[in-house]
């Protein structure tokens, strides 16, 4: 049994264990505080915030219209802890705030009850920590990796209500700071002090109803909410279990604490899943058909993508879609949903082919050891589509029994995925597809804010948000039981799906590196933000980023507008170094200086092991510019260094690499893109102590990648056999500055060296 003990007051109780201490209000039931026994509170301070909050359809946030109310509660012994039930009262509801405490940590899980007389339509719960705050307010910070903010935020900065602005650049329309928990993304709120070395973690951890992350600040304290989006109907006296809010408050600064974290928050999920071999080395190349007249048009510019350096081809949509054929060609600015306005699961654009170009179309591409993937459009339904008239139930409802439409759109219909009967159908025409074309797998591109439909007769568990899950998971399995060769791409990127998808598309870094690049995100605050992502994220995860995106247009118009500069090519060197497989948009190469620079990127990367399948180690070398980002890849065959200069002048400075895992001897180290490393020289040769200051200059918004690996070793593998010769010299000692011990390479080892590793592009 264990050891608690239970104290009250007049206005409060405490339950006291021997990790954590918890005081409720007597009041309206709420959480008031939070500490280690005898020390000082973690939250509870300042003006206190509802706890709990309920909204209907008919009356809208119930705390704007009455008071909670304590009601009673109830504690009991669990293994290792204490469950404590206080039980509210909200308008007609009853609500049972349920707190499991084991240790330092704390689940939280909420039941509601409709105690009135008629049925209720919940649109939303509010689960809110408030007060919150470790140690000195001024040596507070908040953190929410892998979502599109700055690391290291004092609290003093989170003053106003942010939930809507993206804090790395205000100018952005469409992207909120916070992604959608658990699909989008981990839902993981932070706050800590390191000169106390104590971290307050809050996440999210539900899988029937997404939350949304947000957090609200008085200058001394914050609130961290999580707001959870439901339709359902609530008859008289059912009860319904909804959210479950996890907080965890860890004796460590907050670097020593995530991998803590992330241990919790990956507690009893499933193992991720080992991606087809190819996928680490792709490099992807999205286009649509039309851009070249049909399948037998893309036929002809396999060559030229090939060239290009990538390997596999993504096809937007190429099912009987409503878009008209330019939207395809075109990315329509206001109106990217077009392209996946389905008609039917079963049907091809004949415009295009039919089923019969894409099997030509895939066969042409095998024979080039080149891959396909496709598009499952799986986001919205034309209005003309049959599925409209003959199965109503597959669609998202309004509470009126009408259809929800897009946002601005009035021929686009949203698909309810919580169907099993829709799922089967949309499975098994997939399926099909694969069979009859030799498809190495698909894209699924969801919509991103997807509204919760309120199902017609029977009720159906879940939210609509996360129906489209339930379909990628039964997918994935069928597929993999298909052709365990093939792989499955989303941009859903939170732990719910972890265990059914092959490479995880990274919209949240297109975000970041964009505001890198135009100098919004400082070099140290992109450095912290890549190493919190990493660590929160599972280990080993595929990932994949782009400088453009069909949808780059409206969800972050910069994009669009430094196509073409120096800086979009730095961030596309980034991606690349930082571990990212490449997404390349059909368009980005008709520039000759962008085509060139790609070219060489890809090519780059496909003779480098270490930036195809190397450790990431945003924090592995260092540089005395601040301006310029480092990032070390690791691999037992060579490291690589990627430089960025984050910055609009020449820079010269000192690379510091690391040698306490070098064994003593020579180092060759190359600059992949074959730039001038010493007089001219791409290629130098190092003892292990000249490698902890090593001079480098980057020319503005210029990307470097320096391979280092043993003189002796002469095998590097290239992606896919490929292997190509190189021309270059490798500078000898008179080359060298004074304090620098180059030296000169037997001819016979120059030879090995230079035709077995890296060539001139």
């Amino acid at each position: 049994m264990t050891a608690y003990t239970v104290r009250s007051s007049r206005h409060t109780f405490t339950v006291t264990l021997a990790e954590l201490e918890l005081e409720f209000s007597l009041d309206d039931g709420g959480l008031r505080a939070l500490r280690r026994p005898g020390e000082p509170d973690v939250i509870g301070r300042g003006t206190p915030y509802a706890g709990i909050d309920v909204s209907l359809a008919e009356t809208g946030w119930l705390t704007e219209r009455s008071f909670a109310r304590y009601l009673n509660h109830i504690l009991y012994n669990i293994p290792g802890g204490v469950e404590i039930v206080v039980v509210i009262g909200l308008g007609p509801l009853k609500i049972y705030d349920r707190y499991r405490v084991i240790g330092s940590l704390i689940t939280r899980r909420i039941s509601l009850e409709n105690a009135g007389e008629d049925e209720l339509a919940l649109c939303g719960v509010r689960l809110a920590i408030s007060g919150a705050c470790v140690g000195a307010p001024e040596r507070c910070r908040f953190e929410a990796p892998a979502n599109v903010i700055r690391p290291r935020l004092p609290i003093a900065t989170l003053r106003n209500d942010l939930r809507y602005r993206h804090w790395s650049d205000a100018t952005t329309l469409e992207t909120l700071a916070f992604a959608l928990a658990p699909a989008d993304a981990p839902g993981l709120l932070a706050l800590h002090n390191d000169i106390v070395g104590e971290t307050l973690a809050c996440w999210y951890a539900d899988t029937s109803n997404p939350a949304r992350p947000r957090v609200e600040g008085d200058g001394a304290s914050v609130t961290l909410l999580h707001d959870i989006r439901l339709a359902e109907r609530l008859r008289t006296e059912v009860a319904l279990s909804v959210g479950v809010q996890m907080l965890l408050l860890e004796r460590a600064p907050w670097r020593e604490a995530l991998p803590r974290i992330r241990q919790v928050m990956s507690h009893g999920r499933a193992t991720a899943p080992t991606p087809p071999e190819w996928l680490a080395d792709a490099a992807i190349f999205v286009t649509h058909p039309l851009h070249y007249g049909g399948f037998d048009g893309m036929i002809e510019a396999l060559d030229a993508i090939q060239r290009l350096g990538c390997t596999t081809i993504c096809l937007l949509p190429v099912h009987d879609i409503a878009a008209p054929h330019q939207h395809a060609v075109e990315w329509s600015p206001m109106q990217p949903e077009d392209l996946y306005a389905l008609r039917s699961f079963s049907v091809l654009d004949e415009s295009l082919g039919g089923i019969e170009g894409l099997r030509s179309f895939v066969d042409a591409a095998h024979m080039r050891n080149m891959r396909v993937v496709i598009d499952l459009p799986l986001s919205g339904c034309a209005a003309d589509s049959p599925y409209v008239r003959d199965h109503p139930e597959w669609f998202c409802l309004d509470q009126t029994g009408q259809f929800i439409r897009f946002s601005g759109e009035s021929e686009t219909l949203y698909f309810d995925w919580r169907n099993a009967s829709l799922r089967s159908l949309a499975i098994s025409e997939a399926l099909a597809l694969m069979e009859q074309t030799g498809i190495d797998g698909f894209r699924v591109l969801v919509a991103r804010d997807v509204p919760p439909g309120w199902p017609l007769g029977a009720a159906v568990g879940g939210s609509s948000s996360l129906g489209v899950t339930r379909l990628i998971e039964e997918l994935y399995v069928a597929m993999r039981q298909r052709s365990p060769d093939a792989a499955l791409l989303t941009d859903l990127a939170g732990p719910l799906l972890a265990s059914c998808r092959d490479l995880l598309i990274d919209e949240a870094a297109h975000h970041m590196f964009t505001q890198l690049a135009i100098g919004r995100l400082s070099v140290p605050d992109m450095q912290q933000w890549l190493s919190d992502t990493l660590a929160i994220s599972e280990p080993g995860i595929l990932r994949a980023c782009f400088t453009e995106s069909r949808h780059s247009c409206v969800s972050n118009p910069l994009a669009e507008v430094l196509r073409g500069s120096r800086a979009a090519r730095m961030i596309l060197a980034g991606m690349v170094g930082c571990g990212y497989v490449p997404l390349i948009r059909a368009g980005q190469e008709e520039n000759s200086d962008d085509r060139e620079f790609i070219a060489r990127l890809l090519n780059a990367r496909a003779r480098s092991i270490a930036l195809r399948r190397g450790s990431i180690e945003p924090e592995g070398a260092h540089c005395t510019d601040p301006a310029i980002f480092v990032v070390l890849r690791r691999h037992k065959e060579e490291c690589v260094v990627t430089l960025l200069n984050a910055s609009p002048m020449r820079r010269q400075a000192i690379l510091e690499l690391p040698r306490v895992d070098l064994s003593e001897g020579d180092y060759l180290m190359r600059d992949l893109f074959d730039e001038p490393l010493i007089n001219g020289n791409a290629s130098v040769v190092l003892q292990r102590t000249d490698l902890a200051t090593f001079p480098i200059a980057l020319g503005p918004f210029a990307a470097r990648l320096l391979a280092l690996r043993p003189a002796s070793v002469s095998i590097l593998h290239a992606a896919g056999g490929r292997m190509q010769e190189g021309d270059s010299n490798i500078a000898s000692a008179n080359d060298a500055p004074a304090h620098m011990a180059v030296r000169r390479v037997p001819d016979a080892r120059l030879r090995e060296n230079e035709g077995n590793s890296y060539g001139r592009v």
